[in-house]
């Protein structure tokens, strides 16, 4: 289902990456009007990742701000995730999100919904391992948002592990990281030796 707003890119792997937030929102809070800077780097991530490992991806495109996070637009981004999956073998969604410097981790990974599928372990000791291999003395946290608003059911990730049954993992970037271009190269080494591992092991491709 195509949209003006939604950038999709054909893979032939079992892993989807996508960034819902890639664009600039303007929003109104308690009467405030303000725009939410957009999440560049994550696009970029989708991008790179999507060229070099052969995974499906899908992230939100505009030339401007968007008036708000529309409904509509976010609806058919889910029905674009729900039609890749079901039609194309995917069997793991990565859902990239961008945090702000202050926040107490430089990665964060959630599940939204903990041991519901079989690889949930397997994909998260995957993750950690490389991110380790990267990151050794950076500090890494599991679930920080959900503790902080809630079960997290408005989430892409909650989406995918609720209604398309499959693994999904919702990753934040902390903006420190992204800004450094060393680091950011090494975000782009680890989550490709990730999803090459998930596709390696777990769905013995």
């Amino acid at each position: 289902m195509k949209h003006d707003n939604i950038n999709i890119i054909e893979g032939s792997s079992p892993v989807l990456i996508s960034a819902p937030h890639a664009v600039p929102i303007k929003k109104n809070v308690d009467g405030r009007i303000y725009t939410r800077k957009a999440e560049k780097k994550v696009s970029e991530i989708v991008n790179v990742l999507a060229q070099n490992t052969g995974a499906w991806g899908i992230h939100t495109v505009s030339k401007g701000s968007l008036e708000g996070w529309k409904q509509e637009i976010y609806g058919i981004y889910k029905k674009n995730v729900r039609q890749i999956v079901r039609s194309r073998g995917v069997s793991l969604v990565v859902d990239i999100h961008a945090a702000k410097s202050d926040r107490p981790f430089y990665i964060d990974y959630d599940f939204v919904l903990p041991n519901k599928h079989p690889h949930d372990r397997a994909v998260e000791s995957m993750f950690c391992h490389h991110y380790l291999q990267y990151f050794p003395s950076h500090k890494l946290s599991r679930g920080y948002y959900r503790e902080e608003k809630g079960s997290g059911k408005n989430t892409l990730t909650f989406y995918v592990r609720n209604y398309l049954k499959i693994p999904a993992i919702q990753i934040e970037i902390n903006k420190t990281l992204k800004q450094d271009e060393e680091s950011f190269r090494d975000i782009l080494k680890m989550l490709y030796s990730f999803i090459k591992d998930y596709e390696n092991t777990v769905t013995r491709v």
